[in-house]
């Protein structure tokens, strides 16, 4: 084998092993942000948490919501474990624009039969229209948690959340959470809570 042939050889490696890795990387990028009606953020970890909720009707509502988390794979797919009341495995896929998620049982979660189209089965492609650095997502535990400027600092006349809501993550610090709610029109609020007024997104044992 000639030397130049090598050097070609080596040199064509080389390039597809840089491509597939440019490949790799991109199709790995997920991006912590609202896609349409879900709430995504990547961990120092490596893992996705999300929340997902969606409303519809007047007068009488009927909500879907339901929890995801799970490791990001180098192929740019992350499987999840889903929960609500139930625990439904899945899937979510980073795209260009957004993300794909799928749960074969996705129309079994609670409130969910007439209110999630039914491509969640076989891949729900939702865009990202807001980018938000969310290192996490918490629910809240307490009936009122003020989002306070500083960690320990005065709850006089802040903005509250209440149970039940899920905020991103921004920082945390000694206990405390700097995290952002967004209401039901998009509007941001960010403050700190203490450790005794949250929890972390934890799937429930199967």
């Amino acid at each position: 084998m000639s030397h130049s042939f090598t050097r070609r050889l080596f040199a064509t490696a080389t390039l597809l092993i840089g491509v597939v890795g440019a490949v790799q990387a991109d199709a790995a990028a997920f991006k912590p942000g609202k896609y349409d009606a879900l709430m995504l953020a990547v961990t120092p970890d490596h893992q996705v948490e999300g929340f997902y909720s969606e409303t519809l009707g007047q007068g009488v509502t009927r909500t879907c919501a339901f929890y995801f988390k799970g490791p990001i794979q180098a192929d740019g797919v992350a499987p999840l474990a889903t929960w609500e009341h139930d625990r439904f495995p899945g899937s979510l896929k980073a795209t260009d624009d957004g993300v794909t998620l799928t749960i074969p049982k996705g129309r079994e979660h609670s409130g969910c039969p007439s209110v999630i189209m039914p491509q969640i089965a076989t891949g729900l492609d939702l865009s990202r229209y807001a980018d938000k650095p969310w290192i996490g997502l918490l629910k809240v535990t307490a009936d009122k948690a003020y989002l306070r400027k500083q960690a320990r600092g005065s709850a006089a006349k802040r903005p509250y959340i209440v149970k039940d809501d899920v905020v991103g993550v921004l920082a945390v610090k000694d206990g405390w959470a700097k995290v952002e709610y967004l209401n039901d029109e998009d509007r941001s609020f960010t403050g700190w809570i203490s450790q005794d007024q949250y929890t972390g997104l934890v799937p429930p044992k199967e």
